[in-house]
């Protein structure tokens, strides 16, 4: 069962919730409340861990994981300020000299250029802030090619 993407059914409802014609608009303008249904946002997929970029307003990206049991990111490292928050099951962060392992309601923070990895032990929810945006992601290709943002500030 392969759902990588928000439907439109989705992103209409995010659009109402907002109270805006759009969620780029939506993010475009100061001063507004944007609202993330996470629950119905959190998608699954059997190939390789569910990514959507949430937010990416260059102060920092917001992105939802979803990873099936096993599922994994393989090491990497970015410019940005990470917190990790896993929101349901339990995960497994490795970074040089260090194995945490978290599960729903726990937040860690890492620096910026920190090599790591991330090994879902259950199947999970991973919501996770970068800042600021990053200029530099090991991974950007793999895992972030051709995402669009839900909310983006035009640049």
């Amino acid at each position: 069962m392969d759902q990588s993407s928000p439907d439109s059914e989705q992103i209409e409802e995010l659009q109402l919730q907002t109270n805006q014609q759009t969620p780029m608009a939506a993010g475009n303008e100061q001063g507004n409340v944007i609202l993330f249904d996470l629950r119905t946002l959190t998608r699954f997929r059997d190939e390789g861990p569910y990514v959507q970029v949430l937010s990416d307003i260059d102060t920092a990206r917001l992105v939802l994981f979803g990873f099936r049991a096993g599922q994994q990111l393989k090491e990497h490292h970015t410019s940005s300020q990470l917190l990790v928050q896993v929101l349901r099951g339990r995960v497994t962060f490795t970074a040089p000299g260090n194995s945490v392992k978290l599960q729903a309601g726990m937040v860690l923070q890492v620096e910026a250029s920190v090599p790591h990895s991330v090994t879902a032990q259950t199947d999970a929810v991973m919501l996770l802030t970068m800042t600021p945006s990053p200029t530099y992601h090991s991974l950007e290709q793999e895992v972030f090619h051709n995402l669009t943002p839900l909310v983006s500030r035009e640049k």
